[in-house]
């Protein structure tokens, strides 16, 4: 991985706060706790601790409930839901109903990339929703914004870019059935008005005889 503020530079740890990749000239130690500069100016403000930080202090999740709130048929983002962390919750949800959606309505090859996608998706969220209960337990702070379901794919970007691939392929492959439809269904019409314009065309003047 890179440094967010620096892409040439290797990273070798992550922001407690939002999650991004930092090098070690970009990263601030604060009694053991590892923060970029930019979270460490918005958490030392006044009144920080407010619409981007859902959890601060310690508290106790159950490991069981989150469990039980993980697996199918209950759907991605109810576990982000329970923890409190209901944006972060809706756009997992979104995402995987879009997972549902695509599957419904793609061909025979991208119905089975599309599901092949769905329970990698799905894993993907239980250890994302395991991982942030283990830092609500440590009273580490976690935001709940839409910023925050961007790092999770930037983090797991490979995901990302097979969900965005998938639902890319998808669109085409439904443009192009859309356009096959309307010329299948065009191709009588213009059949008929071919036949009857080579039916009824007028022909030209005889050709004068030959001398």
């Amino acid at each position: 991985m890179q440094c967010r503020t620096h892409p040439t530079t290797p990273a070798f740890n992550t922001c407690n706060q939002c999650g991004d990749w930092l090098c070690d000239g970009c990263t601030v130690d604060v009694q053991g706790r590892l923060f970029c500069r930019d979270c460490l100016t918005k958490l030392a403000a006044p009144g920080s601790a407010s619409a981007d930080v859902s959890h601060g202090g310690r508290r106790h999740i159950s490991g069981g409930l989150l469990l039980l709130f993980s697996i199918p048929p209950i759907p991605p983002g109810v576990n982000y839901m329970f923890m409190g962390l209901i944006k972060r919750g809706l756009a997992a949800m979104c995402g995987f109903f879009l997972l549902i959606y695509f599957i419904g309505v793609s061909n025979m090859p991208l119905r089975l990339m599309f599901s092949l996608a769905l329970p990698i998706y799905i894993l993907t969220c239980i250890f994302d929703s395991f991982d942030i209960r283990r830092r609500i337990n440590a009273g580490e702070a976690v935001d709940d914004n839409i910023d925050g379901a961007i790092r999770f794919l930037r983090r797991n970007k490979y995901l990302g870019w097979i969900i965005v691939l998938l639902i890319g392929l998808s669109v085409i492959t439904s443009i192009l059935q859309i356009f096959v439809s309307l010329v299948t269904w065009m191709m009588p019409g213009l059949i008929i008005i071919l036949g009857l314009y080579l039916l009824f065309r007028r022909k030209g003047p005889p050709a004068p005889p030959a001398e």
